[in-house]
């Protein structure tokens, strides 16, 4: 890749010929007859090509092309520009690739504002629909809420949660053989009456109540809001700062949404009737209201995994 500095705009040159060829460029540059005029060019090869100073020719990949004082132009890599040109060389070197990383980041900015629509799209298709990140999200958000379920259902995924396990345990009390032979394995007496726990069923799709999978946090904070304030920026008059600052949001754009797609499918496997029965098992039979109002809720969701 090579780019060249010309008439104060960076433009990117497609092959070495194209440097050799340039008016007053000299690949046998005497560097004790010539002072630095400045950097107007970087190049970066697979190949090795051959430093243009005369008592050097060392081959490299990465260099520089440079003007010397009297309009002549050569290659030189970084470890020859700091030798024979100094401090003045290196701090050029600086502002070059700072340069170059500016007009990088705003062509990338700028791609990125003309695909603004697209990206609006994809977000509202992922959301839409009757079992999208809209849907997944509210009613994940039920699930923690003991306004909308019964606080022994919000504290079964508060531990699930915690644990990162959608294993489900109840707890009954023990029979006295099994008493008995807890007793037996411990060497010592239990009190009565002694409760265990038991595996009740596995809730699958768990990942949808992760914190790193929360949906308001993937595609409105972390896209919508960003989107929001990014066409109001002036991407040509953006300080470096704040180029590199929305650079790596652009770069975090693919693997949000990727996330938020994978916490829906999540969802989808989460929120059906078959895979939330279980929790039935974790109610107070002397307390049926509460498992009425579950099953309530239950019935608003479909009975099995819907694609």
């Amino acid at each position: 890749m090579i780019t060249i500095n010309t008439n104060k705009e960076l433009v990117k040159v497609a092959s070495w010929d194209d440097v050799l060829s340039r008016p007053g460029f000299r690949n046998d540059l005497d560097p004790k007859r010539h002072e630095l005029g400045s950097i107007i060019g970087r190049y970066l090869f697979g190949d090795k090509v051959r430093c243009g100073l005369s008592d050097c020719h060392t081959p490299h990949t990465r260099g520089y092309v440079v003007t010397t004082k009297d309009g002549l132009e050569t290659n030189i890599g970084k470890d020859c520009g700091s030798k024979y040109f100094g401090v003045d060389f290196d701090e050029q070197a600086k502002r070059f690739e700072r340069d170059l990383e500016e007009k990088d980041f705003r062509e990338h900015l700028w791609t990125l504002r003309f695909g603004l629509d697209e990206l609006e799209r994809r977000i509202e298709a992922l959301r839409g629909g009757d079992y999208g990140a809209q849907w997944v999200h509210k009613n994940v958000t039920a699930l923690r809420n003991p306004a909308k379920v019964p606080i022994t259902v919000t504290r079964a995924f508060d531990q699930m949660v915690r644990q990162q396990s959608g294993r489900l345990t109840v707890s009954r009390q023990a029979t006295e053989q099994e008493v008995a032979q807890l007793e037996a394995m411990r060497g010592k007496g239990l009190p009565r009456p002694h409760y265990i726990e038991e595996v009740a069923g596995e809730i699958r799709g768990l990942e949808a109540m992760y914190a790193e999978n929360d949906l308001r946090e993937l595609l409105t904070v972390q896209l919508d809001e960003h989107i929001k304030e990014f066409k109001d920026v002036n991407i040509d008059t953006l300080q470096h700062k704040d180029l590199s600052r929305w650079n790596r949001w652009a770069q975090t754009i693919e693997r949000t949404l990727d996330a938020a797609r994978d916490s829906v499918a999540h969802g989808r496997v989460l929120l059906t009737q078959q895979n939330l029965t279980p929790l039935l098992r974790r109610f107070d039979p002397t307390s049926p209201q509460e498992e009425e109002r579950f099953r309530r809720f239950l019935d608003t969701l479909p009975s099995h995994y819907q694609r």
